[in-house]
């Protein structure tokens, strides 16, 4: 089975320009034209199956979900270096005409507020910083995979949830010692098997996420009953592929597990199960609780005071993030 490569094709964004440095300022109408062959971005995409050592045959049906685009991969793969600096990022975001235009127009939305007139990407990742470019670089990835398949509730569903779960592990990230850019990109694609699933099975799997299950033990047997794979397994074969860091594939791998010594794994274990008491599940499990009692039987415990003061501000960032969801 072949993967299908979006970047086989040619690539072209056309918006008018104001003058010779071509400054963006969408809310003039201003705008800059990028255009990329279809050659240059094949022979990069298959340069990069080779170096990554894409297993089809192990992904199985799963190779339907297309992967990232390679500059988003590029970018990921930074999470495991410290020593990044603007230049690199800029290069890398550059050098892909759809994630340049998206990341200028997402600087101008609400949730950044910028006021001043960006010129280029470079400067809109000045103006954001290193990891919070790497950070908004996967949101969109992620949302254009979400956005290429069929849009349809249940898609919408895992989307959200994803959200929530994310934006929890971002807010929490200083209890746990983490870096909450970081974090949030892990959370934000901890349910990637489901993703694969939906690909690779879209009635079946979606008959599964549209059933009413007791617990989430319930939901992974039936998972691996109907699959052969739960959609942890599903999610850390798609992480491997991909070459996405390695933290990311243990968070797709073991966020279900009961408990986790690795603080990244165990804060995504504990915004997941958040998310799902904050009602925001991707798929319905009966065993809800307070986020309260949540905290207090998987947070460490020199924790459970800070967390659960929190909670208020969490949830207002968590609603605030769901309600500016273009999906």
């Amino acid at each position: 089975m072949r993967l299908r490569l979006p970047w086989q094709r040619t690539a072209k964004i056309t918006l008018s320009t104001e003058n010779t440095e071509q400054t963006l300022n969408p809310a003039a109408g201003a705008a800059v034209a990028f255009e990329v062959t279809a050659g240059d971005e094949a022979e990069r995409g298959t340069e990069l199956l080779q170096s990554n050592n894409v297993e089809t045959e192990e992904l199985g049906d799963l190779a339907k979900l297309p992967p990232f685009r390679p500059v988003v991969i590029r970018l990921l793969r930074l999470f495991d270096r410290s020593d990044v600096v603007i230049e690199e990022v800029s290069d890398l975001v550059e050098s892909d005409p759809t994630m340049a235009s998206e990341m200028l127009a997402v600087v101008y939305s609400p949730l950044f507020g910028v006021q001043q007139t960006v010129s280029r990407p470079s400067h809109a990742i000045t103006l954001l910083g290193v990891e919070r470019t790497k950070s908004l670089a996967a949101t969109l990835a992620m949302r254009s995979l979400m956005q290429g398949g069929p849009r349809t509730p249940i898609v919408r569903r895992f989307w959200v949830h994803s959200i929530a779960t994310a934006t929890l592990a971002r807010h929490f990230a200083p209890a746990f010692n983490l870096a909450p850019e970081g974090t949030h990109v892990a959370a934000l694609m901890h349910d990637l098997g489901r993703s694969g699933l939906l690909a690779a099975y879209q009635e079946p799997y979606s008959n599964l996420a549209c059933a009413a299950h007791e617990n989430t033990a319930e939901i992974l047997a039936a998972e691996k009953a109907a699959f052969g794979m739960t959609h942890c397994h599903a999610g850390a074969l798609l992480a491997k592929a991909w070459n996405l860091p390695a933290q990311f594939q243990e968070v797709a791998r073991h966020h279900h597990d009961a408990s986790s010594d690795q603080p990244l794994v165990a804060l995504v274990q504990l915004s997941c199960l958040l998310a799902d008491d904050f009602m925001y599940q991707a798929i319905h499990r009966g065993d809800i609780r307070k986020p309260e009692a949540t905290i207090a039987q998987y947070a460490p415990e020199h924790l459970h005071s800070r967390l659960t003061g929190e909670l208020e501000a969490v949830t207002v960032a968590v609603d605030a993030a769901i309600g500016a969801l273009d999906f």
